[in-house]
């Protein structure tokens, strides 16, 4: 699969969750519908490129689970989740990813760049520096959604510089 037809595929979900929160408002009552709808597109993207074995983006991963978790926190109808998910705002979603680039980065270094093991350090590592640093961010500002939108984008960003800059160090 091209490589922007698989970015766009798993960002799909992230679009879905976003147009279904603008037209949901900011009532923890109404944080259903885009859970929901982004949780099924989530699970439907995830499985779709799992069954043609392509290996997913880690930091979509994070912000799909984090969609998905949330959208199964509120149908099992978890006493004040709602209320959190409003409070924390892409906050939240920024700790499913910073858990995610954590638990890829300790798994395999060199996992947040999609390099080949062994060349990315300490590039990797930057790397899950960066993603905390957003998280950090994204809390601070957490009643800014606009930036929070800009700072997954600036993780996008870093991440190209980074891979970038393991290339360069590798020749």
């Amino acid at each position: 699969m091209h490589k922007w037809i698989r970015l766009a595929f798993e960002l799909l979900p992230l679009q879905v969750f976003a147009i279904a929160s603008r037209l949901a408002g900011d009532d923890p009552e109404q944080a259903l519908l885009p859970y929901g709808l982004g949780a099924l597109c989530a699970a439907l993207c995830m499985a779709v490129l799992m069954w043609r074995r392509i290996l997913l983006d880690r930091l979509l991963l994070g912000v799909n689970i984090s969609i998905m978790l949330g959208g199964l926190g509120l149908y099992a109808r978890t006493p004040g989740l709602a209320h959190m998910l409003a409070d924390l705002r892409a906050a939240g979603v920024f700790v499913i990813i910073l858990l995610t680039a954590g638990v890829t980065y300790l798994a395999r270094p060199s996992a947040l760049l999609d390099m080949p093991s062994g060349n990315a350090e300490p590039w990797d590592r930057y790397m899950l520096y960066a993603t905390f640093a957003a998280f950090a961010l994204a809390f601070i500002t957490r009643s800014q959604p606009l930036i929070s939108g800009m700072l997954l984008a600036a993780l996008f960003i870093v991440r190209g510089s980074l891979q970038q800059a393991a290339r360069n160090a590798r020749l």
